[in-house]
């Protein structure tokens, strides 16, 4: 697994601020068979820095507007090991469908969900990988509505850990949500 930092000229990427459009282009460059099953997340974390997250080192050359790239393996992180987090995506939950008698269980509607529930959502989320002591977020835009989580957390399951950043987190992991950044503490 791959983690890269491409850097972008946003006067030479036109049309690559539309997060299906950065997409397309992203899985292209990574992954040129669109009928593969490779696990590719993105995110573009400023206008000029575009942070991919794959099987195979991308050919960041095939995206418009890459300047120039770091490409290195995924980090792992060992259990008790306090880390920095970032996390782009659109926090949504399935509700309001009422379950029928026989048959299938109809899934709900997927719906944005109120900024007092984010903090459990999270919780949900990285349960069993981390165990978070501080979380911040800011409103990004979009439909459904993106947020920038940025936080602090104790790695409890290194391998949980590697798990949620290959597969992403929450809706939006094709069209630039979803990306599960995790460093090391810089030591004080």
């Amino acid at each position: 697994m791959y983690l890269a930092r491409i850097k972008l000229d946003p006067k030479r990427s036109a049309g690559m601020d539309q997060w299906a459009v950065m997409g397309r282009a992203v899985r292209r460059a990574v992954d040129p068979d669109p009928g593969s099953d490779a696990r590719v997340l993105w995110a573009r974390t400023s206008p000029g820095t575009l942070v991919v997250s794959s099987d195979t080192a991308p050919a960041w050359g095939k995206i418009p507007g890459a300047t120039s790239a770091a490409i290195h393996p995924m980090p792992r992180h060992a259990e008790g090991e306090t880390v920095r987090w970032e996390l782009i995506t659109a926090p949504t939950a399935q509700r309001g469908t009422e379950p029928a008698e026989e048959g299938p269980r109809p899934r709900g509607k997927r719906v944005p969900l109120p900024e007092e529930e984010f903090e459990d959502w999270l919780d949900g989320k990285f349960a069993g990988a981390l165990s978070t002591t501080s979380v911040r977020w800011k409103h990004l835009g979009g439909r459904p509505a993106r947020y920038h989580f940025t936080g602090e957390a104790v790695v409890q399951d290194s391998e949980a850990l590697q798990e949620l950043c290959l597969n992403g987190i929450g809706a939006g992991t094709a069209t630039g949500a979803g990306l599960l950044l995790v460093s090391s503490m810089a030591p004080q």
